[in-house]
């Protein structure tokens, strides 16, 4: 529901309804993401042995808002953790489309020293 001073995008949730969602809010925006794409992303991260930073360790940890199912996180540790997943072959197009919003979105919250807020469903 779009409550008028917050865009919500379902784009990559619609069809998915029910299903795990995650959000992700900043600067008005509010993007909606089955959870399935997120794990396409960083539910399967490499053991290379450098350790799991940012989304990867929250995720697959289940700390910060996957443990509170909401956090405020840092945008410059996610968008860093996320630019390693560039150029690699997700499961599907729409897990690289998200791939790309989620690395915009974190790119403008971290030139702004912001964060991001997410919720987990």
């Amino acid at each position: 529901m779009d409550t008028g001073q917050i865009k919500n995008d379902f784009t990559y949730y619609k069809g998915f309804e029910g299903e795990g969602e995650v959000t992700f809010t900043y600067a008005g925006l509010c993007l909606h993401i089955w959870d399935g794409y997120i794990f396409q992303i960083v539910g399967k991260p490499p053991l290379d042995g450098k350790g799991w930073h940012g989304m990867t360790r929250d995720y697959n940890q289940l700390e910060g808002p996957w443990d509170e199912d909401e956090a405020d996180v840092d945008a410059v540790e996610y968008l860093q953790d996320l630019k390693h997943y560039q150029g690699k072959h997700l499961e599907t197009a729409q897990a690289e489309q998200v791939l790309s919003r989620l690395i915009e979105l974190f790119r403008q919250a971290a030139a702004q020293q912001a964060y991001v807020h997410i919720e987990v469903y």
